[in-house]
């Protein structure tokens, strides 16, 4: 028994790579690495988890994730609304055609979702979560049964034994999220703090860093829901409806996958997890 676990947004960007022919390339892309990973890791579950807006960071940080925004006026804008009208049609795929579970709560981020998920289900079953995010390193330092696999660089990610990965970035903040670190601080000063809890702790009896420190902990950190939380978490049933995938991918062009020697191969791996 283990279980399969897909950072969708993560995965889906990383689809925007590799064939670009088509209508669709991104939703090609996506099913042939998703087959990939089926069959790399035989799971008998899979969920696949969106995003959903992280309120209470926004309230922490209002710039959270800003430099990730993309106006009318860029011409990138155009791209990006293909890739969202891709991306929604392989949501809808997954939610009613395949037998996995899409899972998404409406205030966490998918990164909190999967983090409470684990925290919720048995250790006696592994997990494996798929993204290239290096904040699942959290889940590695704190629960024995889970890997993160990086499907960028086809490897494992493995994590600090000398300090808390949190208090790490805490300190010298995450770019990609638009979270500054504390002044003066990059990685090397950022380990040499984390793995010295003497010199932690006078560096933060200034109380300008101690409150940046503990804000970026906050952002930085999954963030466990209460029962009532939990409860607003939605999650579709595994369904297998090949004929809407297949006439789907066939009016996409996705030869590749339709022609029969190739389309029973994908279900195949599919079809297993029915069982």
């Amino acid at each position: 028994m283990s279980i399969l676990c897909i950072d969708f947004m993560n995965q889906c960007h990383r689809a925007r790579s590799g064939f670009q022919g088509g209508p669709a390339p991104v939703v090609f892309n996506f099913f042939r690495q998703f087959k990939s990973l089926i069959d790399d890791f035989t799971p008998n579950r899979v969920y696949v988890v969106l995003e959903g807006r992280p309120n209470k960071r926004y309230e922490l940080l209002p710039e959270y994730k800003a430099t990730r925004k993309v106006e009318e006026s860029d011409p990138k804008y155009s791209e990006l609304q293909n890739f969202f009208r891709q991306k929604n049609q392989i949501v809808d795929l997954l939610s009613n055609h395949f037998p996995v579970s899409v899972v998404r709560h409406p205030t966490s981020e998918c990164d909190d979702t999967i983090y409470n998920l684990i925290k919720r289900s048995t250790t006696a079953v592994p997990w494996t979560v798929v993204s290239n995010d290096t904040d699942f390193i959290q889940l590695i330092q704190e629960f024995s049964h889970v890997k993160v696999w990086n499907p960028i660089k086809k490897e494992f990610f493995e994590a600090p034994d000398a300090y808390d990965y949190v208090t790490w970035k805490s300190l010298r903040g995450d770019g990609s999220d638009n979270i500054p670190g504390i002044r003066g601080v990059g990685d090397k000063t950022a380990a040499e703090l984390a793995m010295d809890h003497d010199k932690l702790a006078t560096f933060l009896s200034n109380a300008e860093h101690a409150e940046q420190f503990t804000r970026n902990h906050e952002l930085i950190s999954f963030q466990s829901w209460s029962d009532d939380e939990r409860m607003e978490m939605t999650s579709t049933i595994p369904k297998m409806n090949w004929n809407v995938v297949k006439s789907c991918f066939h009016d996409h062009g996705f030869k590749s996958i339709v022609k029969d020697e190739s389309w029973e191969k994908f279900i195949g791996s599919f079809n297993a997890l029915w069982g």
